[in-house]
């Protein structure tokens, strides 16, 4: 009799043994990191919050991904994933204090973090007052090093807001008195600049386009356009790095060349109008980082525009401007 419930036993756990070797293993969901778009923002400005889950089983099933931030909660449900299907996941979140905030995305069997800051929007709000004007020195030196001009003053004013390559962008009127003399970088010519329009975009703060009347090309301005991928300028942070194409038209010269921004961090300088908190950017070709094509100090508290700027890539020589005077609203 025991022989027999022996084989009896030996049978049951063959039959259990056998058949949990033959499921499938249940839905399991993971995620991929986190995405915080962008990572610093201001107070009330939408903030992207996304990933990507994946059903590593081998079932079909569904999930909540849920997401919090310090006191504030969401959720979102996915119906049915396939065994090694994978799905996106967006949420939009929009923080009504400054503050270092965690964010946290999770499913029923993973749970990941991304670090999210919020600050005041510095002034940059502030920034849609067609009148606001700014008043510049401008010295420069031709590539001998020498003073090619006394120095002169640039007059910009903000315009209008117009649409520019699809982006909202403010317009400016730049005037130099007298006309700035400045040596051509590709060809022997001396040039003098009396206007340029300037167009900077109004949510990143970075050029779009420039358009400069120059005397000896009538008819024909020279064009500077900026074409950028990704995330761009504004809002700032220490060590943010983005890049651009740059296409310069100026009578027979048709130059495209590539350009990579950084923000080397925040410094305060004193000029004529006074001493300014100020994100130091600098610009320089990808292939020589060290060398600083283009520099400029920005102030969005108060000035909400460049306070000092230095100009190594738009003609042979150095140009270099400093704020002596500002009437913003």
């Amino acid at each position: 009799m025991k022989k027999v419930f022996g084989v009896i036993l030996v049978l049951l756990l063959s039959v259990s043994f056998l058949t949990a070797c033959g499921e499938d293993k249940p839905a399991e969901f993971t995620l991929s990191s986190v995405i915080v778009s962008p990572s610093t923002a201001i107070v009330n400005a939408t903030v992207i919050i996304s990933t990507t889950v994946t059903n590593v089983g081998e079932q079909s099933g569904g999930c909540d991904v849920s997401l919090t931030i310090d006191d504030y909660t969401d959720s979102k449900s996915i119906d049915s994933l396939a065994g090694g299907e994978s799905s996106a996941v967006s949420f939009a979140y929009a923080a009504t204090s400054v503050g270092n905030y965690t964010v946290t995305l999770s499913t029923p069997n993973a749970t990941m973090t991304k670090s999210l800051t919020v600050k005041i929007g510095d002034g940059v709000e502030d920034r849609d007052y067609v009148g606001d004007n700014w008043v510049y020195t401008c010295s420069y030196e031709n590539p001998d090093g020498k003073t090619k001009q006394d120095t002169n003053e640039l007059n910009v004013t903000l315009v209008a807001e117009v649409v520019i390559e699809g982006e909202d962008s403010h317009q400016f009127s730049a005037v130099f008195v007298p006309k700035a003399t400045r040596d051509a970088s590709d060809m022997p010519l001396t040039l003098h600049i009396e206007t340029a329009d300037i167009w900077v975009s109004k949510e990143c703060m970075e050029y779009l386009k420039l358009s400069s009347a120059i005397v000896e090309l009538p008819g024909l301005p020279s064009t500077i356009t900026w074409t950028y991928a990704g995330e761009y300028g504004w809002p700032y942070e220490t060590g943010k790095t983005w890049n651009s194409t740059v296409h310069t038209v100026a009578g027979v010269l048709d130059l495209i060349v590539e350009r990579e921004f950084k923000v080397l961090g925040e410094e305060t300088i004193t000029v004529p109008a006074g001493t300014f908190d100020c994100w130091h950017i600098v610009t320089y070709d990808p292939a020589s980082p060290d060398t600083y094509t283009y520099e400029h100090w920005l102030n969005v508290t108060d000035v909400k525009s460049d306070v000092k700027m230095i100009d190594r890539d738009t003609w042979a020589g150095e140009e270099t401007r400093v704020l002596v005077s500002y009437s913003v609203s």
